[in-house]
């Protein structure tokens, strides 16, 4: 049995799912090897783009003699390279992330996120990508940097079996210290509830956009958080801070909604903004549905 498709990260159903569909990079993405994605190098393949003038040194393959003979001067041909791309899962694995809902038959937000990195390093390897994975609270917790090959997955979605939610979140300052990281551009899933505050989220995705990487924010929320069920006297407790309220939800439910789809709204604006891409998600969406539609999305865009 094929090791990648045996995790319990990888569904049937959800690699059924995106069999077919193919991430494509709207951004020039640089590479090494020979794949799909467009590449600002020039080299030898079979899409010619423009001619330049010879220079010393330029292989004397590439001169096109039938532009010789109708300017008598020298002029080489120019094509374009595909490459591969880096595709980067980012996963947020502060506390609240680590919120379980009572209803075991959803998953917690850590779980649901992990899914998501899981499916997306796989469909990267499957087309010979190199997927890579990033978990952060207020600092960088792993570093797995992109690279093929089924090996390389393996280690991906073992390190994604292993997690656990703690911490606070910080993500401006995170996110700046992590594009250092990054030897060249490339496809990165911003995994994460946004909790560290519309500020610091926005400001990371433009650090981000800045080193023009493209950027996919996927915004996962509980869906206890989306709408807000709680129906007694009740005593929530922050997840990062450990800070405790106890207060009536009934009473609470109109004015903690009307905050949260402005938050929302200002958080998919932000990204809009700064040329990111957005997307909202909560944990009672089924998740293949969730990947398929946005990468059915992605692909109509790219057309």
């Amino acid at each position: 049995m094929n090791k990648a498709a045996s995790s319990p990260f990888l569904s049937a159903t959800l690699l059924r799912s995106i069999a077919s569909i193919e991430l494509k990079a709207r951004l020039l993405v640089e590479g090494m090897y020979a794949s799909r994605h467009r590449s600002p190098d020039y080299g030898y393949s079979v899409e010619f783009v423009d001619h330049r003038e010879y220079a010393p040194g330029d292989d004397l393959r590439t001169i096109d003699w039938k532009m010789l003979g109708r300017t008598e001067r020298y002029y080489v041909k120019r094509f374009e390279m595909e490459s591969n791309m880096n595709v980067v899962s980012l996963l947020d694995v502060s506390g609240s992330m680590g919120y379980v809902p009572e209803d075991s038959t959803r998953l917690g937000k850590l779980e649901y996120g992990s899914y998501l990195a899981a499916a997306i390093s796989h469909l990267a390897t499957h087309q010979q990508d190199s997927p890579g994975l990033v978990t952060f609270d207020r600092e960088i917790r792993d570093f797995i940097p992109p690279k093929q090959g089924k090996r390389h997955l393996f280690t991906l979605l073992t390190k994604l079996q292993s997690l656990h939610a703690s911490g606070q979140s910080d993500l401006g300052p995170t996110l700046k210290n992590l594009i250092h990281r990054f030897n060249r551009r490339g496809l990165i899933f911003l995994i994460t509830d946004c909790h560290s505050g519309q500020d610091s989220v926005l400001d990371g995705i433009r650090h981000l956009m800045a080193r023009r990487h493209e950027v996919v924010v996927l915004h996962l929320l509980d869906a206890d958080e989306v709408n807000f069920p709680f129906q007694s006297l009740t005593s929530f407790r922050d997840l990062e801070t450990g800070a405790q309220l106890m207060s009536d939800p009934l009473r609470l439910r109109k004015t903690y909604l009307q905050r949260l789809s402005k938050f929302q709204e200002e958080i998919k604006q932000g990204c809009a903004a700064c040329g990111a891409d957005y997307r909202f998600i909560d944990t009672s969406e089924p998740l293949e549905v969730v990947l398929r539609d946005y990468l059915l999305f992605r692909r109509q865009r790219g057309r």
